[in-house]
């Protein structure tokens, strides 16, 4: 053998089949190289068995061509008609992004109907500041999820305890249920 015939990647290949206690078969001869044809050398194709393969002998990996997980969803999504009611619940989850931190800290969406926000405040000037804000709300929901899902900001202010203490008040005598 002259230093010409010896092929490094070969004896490369021979020596590792030979240590392998499961070598793979490759009764394939080696892929001749892509060679454009010249116009007299044309021949048609012969007719392929089995699965295509890529020149290296693999399968060829699958097409693309197959719609996504997420634009499944949103088809879905679309024909179920449950566009308002995600972005409700994205409005109930991303409150604190809408108002900020600090605004957030003190302030509680409760529910959402028809287009409208229903929030509860800690206290009355924390109303007051979230109706100054109510305006630049309104337009980060409209920008985020579309002009008609929420219109307004229904702001509640805390709720009045009674005051069951002082000198006007009089302990309840007995039960306070009349029976009819």
């Amino acid at each position: 053998m002259t230093e010409q015939d010896f092929d490094p990647v070969k004896a490369l290949f021979e020596r590792t089949r030979s240590n392998s206690k499961n070598p793979p078969k490759l009764n394939k001869p080696a892929p001749k190289m892509n060679v454009a044809p010249t116009s007299s050398e044309k021949q048609p194709k012969p007719y392929q068995r089995g699965r295509p393969s890529g020149p290296d002998g693999r399968r060829r990996r699958r097409s693309l061509e197959i719609p996504s997980l997420g634009a499944q969803i949103q088809r879905e999504i679309g024909k179920r008609g449950w566009e308002h009611e995600l972005a409700h619940g994205w409005v109930m989850g991303n409150w604190e992004n809408l108002v900020g931190e600090r605004i957030a800290a003190h302030t509680q969406p409760l529910t959402i109907k028809e287009q409208v926000v229903y929030v509860a405040c800690d206290s009355s000037s924390w109303a007051t500041e979230l109706r100054y804000l109510q305006r630049p709300i309104l337009q980060k929901i409209a920008d985020r999820l579309g002009p008609d899902v929420v219109v307004k900001l229904h702001i509640q202010g805390p709720k009045q305890h009674r005051n069951y203490e002082g000198r006007q008040w009089v302990k309840p005598q007995g039960s306070q249920d009349t029976y009819g």
